[in-house]
């Protein structure tokens, strides 16, 4: 991911009704690595463990206005100590102070109150097979190891089969899953949007309402992710009853041929052309 998109993850993405941003806080040390203090570590010296502020100014008298400024600048800089050590960033919810995306994870899902009443806006274009099985992906109804202990049924595989890495549930295998990682990516590219990042199957449900286009570009989007959920379990089955080996590159083919066929014959828009569906420019 870019160096932007972090940034606009930290910004825009609520826990617990907080932007992510607030759960990271800089320490200073030497105040060369943050950008704030790279200009303002010049300007403080510690001397027997008093702040000693060092100003150099263009002009000689301040307006009031700046003076007020530059008081309150000083009382939030009382105390402050800069070291000879880097700067660096904590992350608030660790005690140690260690950032990782499970842990970004834990505190999203956390937020997530899991309801039975769900109501599921069908895509009106998908054959209904599509739709239930978006609905009981949601509902962890499908019949991975999860649901299957769920209904008290004994499974000797509990890793995901696609990439035999973590427990397999309905989430792993449409979000998480390096598999499903790869081809969300190749998704975004496909239909020119940017990077597809969900954290539960709700989420895949509702990218579509956050791009932007026209209502044609938004209505064949919402078809194509459940498509793609659809074509990864697909390849999950082939994988565990048939033995196929599970290619990225006919899960992205299928799920551009599937749409293709569905969109341009189920939908409103049965003008659609495969030129046109296969660049996705004109949607």
């Amino acid at each position: 991911m870019s160096y932007t998109g972090c940034q606009l993850l930290i910004r825009f993405i609520l826990v617990a009704g907080h932007p992510l941003r607030n759960y990271i806080k800089g320490m200073i040390g030497n105040g060369d690595n943050i950008r704030f203090w790279c200009s303002v570590a010049k300007r403080i010296q510690n001397l027997d463990s008093e702040t000693v502020l060092s100003w150099n100014w263009n002009t000689a008298q301040l307006s009031s206005d700046l003076q007020s400024s530059l008081n309150s600048l000083c009382d939030l800089l009382h105390g402050i100590q800069i070291t000879a050590e880097a700067d660096r960033w904590i992350w608030l919810p660790d005690p140690n102070g260690e950032f990782t995306v499970k842990d970004v994870k834990k505190l999203l899902l956390k937020e997530t109150v899991q309801r039975n009443d769900y109501i599921l806006e069908w895509c009106s274009w998908l054959p209904a097979k599509v739709n239930i099985h978006m609905w009981r992906s949601v509902t962890e109804s499908i019949p991975t190891a999860k649901g299957l202990k769920r209904r008290n049924i004994q499974t000797t595989e509990e890793a995901c089969l696609l990439c035999n890495e973590n427990d397999e549930s309905a989430v792993h295998i449409f979000t998480a899953c390096h598999v499903a990682t790869v081809v969300w990516e190749g998704i975004s590219k496909w239909c020119k949007i940017p990077n597809i990042i969900a954290f539960s199957v709700k989420d895949i449900l509702g990218i579509h309402k956050e791009v932007t286009g026209s209502e044609r570009k938004k209505e064949a989007l919402q078809g194509i992710l459940s498509i793609v959920c659809w074509s990864i379990w697909r390849a999950r089955s082939s994988s565990k009853f048939a033995n196929t080996p599970v290619r990225i590159k006919n899960i992205m083919s299928e799920v551009k041929s599937l749409g293709f066929l569905w969109f341009s014959s189920r939908s409103k828009h049965k003008e659609a052309e495969w030129k046109e569906w296969c660049s996705f420019v004109n949607m």
